[in-house]
């Protein structure tokens, strides 16, 4: 179980990443972002909103030789070994989301990666590294007098109640390739963020068991016990 209730963003660098296949560019901000006591409750609701809404599989980072090959586990290493060097090592990630953004369908888009603090997980209060893109654009009015007539003007910006892509990464269970959240609003892409990107496995923990067993059972009582009988005796058994 997590608690994100009290989570602070120490710290917030933003990027942007374009379609590599087709030639835009990648924009690297050259300093951390300066977050304000009127910003910052706005972007911690739409960072961690989605995450209090899903429910929680986690997964590891994951490699088929060692984990010291995965590119991400090495990148959180070297920022939860020294979380002042988060902006450069945000840098390095950005990077590598654009590397992978070869695919003509994946938008570009914003990317905020951010030091999170008191988090808690598994009964442990844990720092956390939060990576978070945005991809699609809303449309928007605003409004201006020009004489004795209000005009609206159209505009496009990120919607901040819907987060596109994001992950965070655990400070915990280290050895096994840390304990890692995300979610993926936009399904038509998703190897890109899980696989390519992130490279990650499912975390095989005492919760992964309990819904693996019952996924057994499930197909156990259809194949099995009930092929022939009616849904009804089906839902019963399983319950």
């Amino acid at each position: 179980m997590i608690n994100l209730y009290n989570t602070h963003i120490e710290t917030l660098s933003i990027h942007r990443v374009g379609n590599k296949s087709r030639n835009e560019p990648v924009f690297l901000s050259s300093e951390p972002y300066g977050l304000n006591d009127e910003i910052l409750p706005l972007m911690k609701e739409f960072f961690l909103k989605p995450f209090r809404e899903k429910e929680e599989n986690y997964f590891q980072f994951a490699h088929e030789v060692d984990l010291e090959y995965n590119d991400m586990f090495k990148f959180a290493s070297e920022i939860f070994d020294n979380p002042e060097n988060l902006h450069e090592v945000s840098k390095k990630i950005t990077q590598h989301l654009y590397d992978q953004s070869s695919h003509p369908h994946i938008k570009n888009g914003e990317v905020y990666i951010g030091y999170l603090t008191h988090l808690t997980i598994d009964n442990q209060k844990v720092d956390a590294i939060g990576i978070f893109k945005s991809e699609l654009q809303t449309d928007f009015l605003q409004f201006s007098e020009k004489g004795s007539q209000l005009e609206m003007i159209l505009q496009q910006g990120v919607n901040l109640n819907k987060l596109d892509k994001g992950c965070l990464i655990f400070n915990h269970k280290k050895d096994e390739g840390y304990k890692i959240l995300t979610v993926d609003s936009n399904r038509y892409d998703a190897r890109y963020w899980l696989e390519h990107f992130l490279s990650v496995d499912a975390f095989e923990d005492e919760n992964f068991m309990t819904k693996k067993y019952l996924k057994f059972c499930q197909n156990f009582a259809k194949d099995v016990v009930f092929p022939a009988e009616d849904k009804k005796e089906e839902v019963m058994f399983m319950n």
